[in-house]
């Protein structure tokens, strides 16, 4: 089981060479969905960050194998503390029961530093099972959190292509 995840930003370059530089640990490369340029590094070693971000998550609940594959799902709330423990124990009854068809894992993270922001991050064969989930009464558990009082954001991303590598000119 994982119980740290780190995650950081940045472009291709940067992160490339935060991989190159730590090759004992795992990480896992993602590329925002829609278009967006954005990339997020995932450090899934469970060591001690070695980001600068301060974005290091406590695994709260895992559910699920993660293979980290797939499409990726992350929800983002600040919630107080009264929130917080509905929040987790609504999870744990969810997370009692099967996985719904596509989601591959459902992590429940707390940062370290501030423990009232979680992110519900879920793993998916596709985009198009997570959306039914999006839609579905299996989702409504999470609606009641995915407000802007708790500071809700969503982003979706899929594992990001390989680096292009340069074409050379053929004389």
């Amino acid at each position: 089981m994982l119980h740290q995840l780190s995650l950081t930003f940045g472009s291709r370059d940067l992160l490339d060479k935060i991989v190159k530089q730590n090759s004992d640990r795992r990480f896992v490369l993602l590329a925002a969905t829609g278009g967006a340029k954005d990339l997020q590094l995932l450090d899934i070693s469970g060591q001690e960050s070695i980001f600068t971000s301060h974005l290091d998550y406590q695994v709260k609940i895992e559910h699920g194998q993660p293979d980290w594959q797939g499409f990726f799902s992350f929800n983002y709330f600040d919630l107080n503390a009264e929130s917080a423990k509905v929040f987790e124990g609504e999870v744990n009854k969810i997370a009692a029961n099967p996985l719904p068809d596509g989601m591959t894992t459902m992590l429940v993270l707390s940062k370290l530093k501030n423990s009232s922001e979680y992110i519900l991050l879920t793993i998916w064969d596709s985009s198009d099972a997570f959306m039914i989930w999006r839609r579905s009464n299996k989702f409504a558990p999470f609606t009641k959190y995915a407000t802007s009082l708790n500071n809700f954001h969503a982003a979706t991303y899929q594992l990001a292509p390989p680096k292009k590598q340069p074409e050379h000119d053929q004389a």
